[in-house]
């Protein structure tokens, strides 16, 4: 069994694969522990035994920092852009697409003709709703700021291009024109939650769609840990009518890169 560690900003994914099989998937935040305490928690929380682990596959913030050493058990390092790609193709099945990994900030890799490269990305992320949570909704809890917006509706708070104009072909009706920029004083708490949420993932997917053009693909893989959200997938659903694109969020998204790293340390 190979181990895959995505060392985050805000989170560490943890997965065990056994040849193609997913065995465990785990997100958990230190508490002081070491990287391998960690991965000795979630062996535990798994069932499994150390001496069945032949390898840890390390990526992510700081992941050249990360010490494994005292294990026993060797350690390979991945580059991130390497684990996002070859994680967003494995679980997607697709051999060229733009994979966007939505962490703390947003990356995008381009897998293409068997390699993978950075293009771009943002600072704009779960990092970002988690400032704006503390700020605007007292919370640093993401699934709480999730939880509220689906109580809410963002027409009250985003500009659309029906507030505008009728539409036309290529324009739908609901399209953002300006984020937060309607504002109407009726908003609640849930309306703003759901819009500032669906700001975050109209950015990461309008870069993507200018990706695709940029590079002649048609396929868009979310990864991260918002992507496995009822949102994202109204957006990214959105987004597939809206640029002729084939947006997708499979399984096990949110632990993409974690499982990227496995793959290619094996």
């Amino acid at each position: 069994m190979i181990i895959g560690f995505d060392k985050g900003a805000t989170a560490t994914k943890i997965v065990g694969l056994d040849g193609e099989k997913i065995l465990f998937e785990q997100s958990v935040a230190a508490r002081g522990e070491s990287e391998y305490e960690l991965v000795l928690r979630a062996l535990d929380n798994a069932g499994i035994a150390l001496s069945e682990l032949e390898k840890i596959a390390v990526t992510g913030v700081g992941a050249e920092k990360c010490d494994f050493g005292v294990s026993g058990v060797p350690t390979v390092l991945i580059p991130e852009i390497e684990a996002t790609g070859e994680g967003g193709a494995f679980l997607s099945g697709f051999s060229e697409a733009v994979v966007v990994s939505i962490g703390t900030g947003t990356s995008l890799a381009l897998v293409k003709n068997g390699k993978y490269m950075h293009i771009g990305g943002s600072g704009v992320g779960s990092g970002t709703l988690r400032g704006l949570a503390e700020t605007m909704f007292k919370t640093d809890d993401l699934a709480a700021l999730f939880e509220l917006a689906e109580q809410g509706n963002r027409l009250t708070v985003d500009l659309t291009i029906a507030d505008l104009f009728t539409g036309t072909d290529t324009l739908p009706p609901d399209l953002t024109a300006s984020n937060l920029a309607k504002a109407e004083k009726s908003a609640t708490q849930a309306d703003w939650a759901q819009a500032v949420i669906n700001m975050v993932l109209e950015v990461a997917g309008s870069h993507a769609a200018l990706a695709c053009g940029g590079y002649g693909v048609k396929n868009v893989v979310i990864s991260g840990g918002v992507s496995v959200t009822p949102i994202a997938k109204r957006v990214y659903d959105g987004f597939t009518r809206l640029y002729g694109l084939n947006y997708v969020i499979p399984a096990h998204s949110a632990y993409a890169t974690a499982i990227g790293a496995a793959r290619r340390a094996r």
